[in-house]
């Protein structure tokens, strides 16, 4: 079934890719080992695929199935044939943002570098690149009716959209509550979510370090929220900056498909291992159907855009 939100079949727009190779490095939160990872150009229609340069160039596709559950708590795991790829969600999020849909992903270890806790760095590296437009046309999907998922308290509620919309809130009992609505489009990624980083309790990065996480985690990459509210309020870009951090850890969670999803989402104290449930759910349950949209014109809501290049 293709599902077209237009008055007459559109065209679809260009997939895309970066013009020329971008490369990181930096420390990783949870190994605390020195990680490079060059970002490639890649064909079209081969997707996003990470490449372990230390195991034979094993490819994983950044794809759904190859989720490790077991291992994404506190950050998204991929792992195919007993090989891992940590804490890739910052990226993933700066490669939905950046509407990039072909890249090989070249990382020298088990974990992708943390930088500055958010996807800036990402997204940065990507402008500076600049954007490639392929001869093959891109499609998207959303959900062919109002879809609800739930698991205790988390809730992920999704409504068939041209545009991918996603109001999410966050409850730590009374010590911290928020909620933020953002619409991706236009330039509203990098002013709205990229530079949101990741955050801590005080109290968990003891018990994180002895269960061997976050060695890399510093005070330059994560905002730590103490009994008497953040310590490290230098590095904070904005006030409600943890609910939207969980956003962009959202945006990049969902974009484990072989093409980008769209939809109305409403999220309420969604985590990565629940966010990966969520997109299981909606393929074994066939609640997908792929959307066209029109060359120029921006997925997310139907109007015309400057696609970032």
């Amino acid at each position: 079934m293709m599902l077209t939100f237009f008055d007459k079949e559109p065209e679809m727009r260009n997939q895309r890719t970066l013009k020329k190779a971008v490369h990181l490095n930096g420390v990783s939160l949870h190994s605390g080992k020195i990680a490079q990872v060059r970002i490639l150009p890649a064909p079209p229609d081969s997707g996003i695929q990470f490449i372990r340069t230390d195991q034979g160039n094993l490819r994983i596709p950044a794809l759904i199935h190859h989720v490790s559950q077991e291992k994404s708590v506190l950050s998204t795991t991929l792992e195919k044939e007993g090989v891992f790829v940590q804490t890739i969600e910052h990226l993933m999020s700066a490669i939905n943002g950046f509407y990039l849909d072909n890249l090989n992903i070249e990382i020298d270890g088990p974990e992708l570098p943390i930088l500055d806790g958010s996807s800036i760095p990402y997204l940065q590296a990507f402008r500076s690149a600049g954007a490639h437009e392929q001869s093959l046309k891109q499609s998207f999907y959303t959900v062919s009716k109002v879809v609800e998922f739930e698991e205790g308290e988390k809730k992920i509620r999704i409504e068939p959209s041209q545009e991918l919309s996603v109001e999410y809130s966050i409850s730590f009992g009374s010590r911290l509550q928020q909620s933020f609505r953002f619409s991706l489009r236009k330039g509203d990624f990098e002013s709205d979510i990229a530079h949101a980083k990741t955050f801590c309790f005080l109290e968990d990065i003891e018990k994180m370090q002895s269960a061997g996480l976050a060695k890399g985690g510093s005070m330059d990459n994560a905002i730590i929220i103490g009994q008497d509210g953040v310590i490290n309020p230098s590095i904070q870009t904005y006030q409600d900056e943890f609910v939207r951090h969980k956003i962009l850890d959202f945006l990049g969670d969902i974009r484990l498909l072989n093409k980008p999803l769209v939809g109305r989402f409403s999220v309420s104290r969604g985590g990565h291992a629940f966010h990966s449930r969520f997109l299981s759910f909606l393929l074994e349950k066939d609640l997908l159907v792929p959307i066209e949209s029109p060359n120029n014109v921006s997925p997310w809501i139907g109007l015309p855009v400057a696609v970032p290049v």
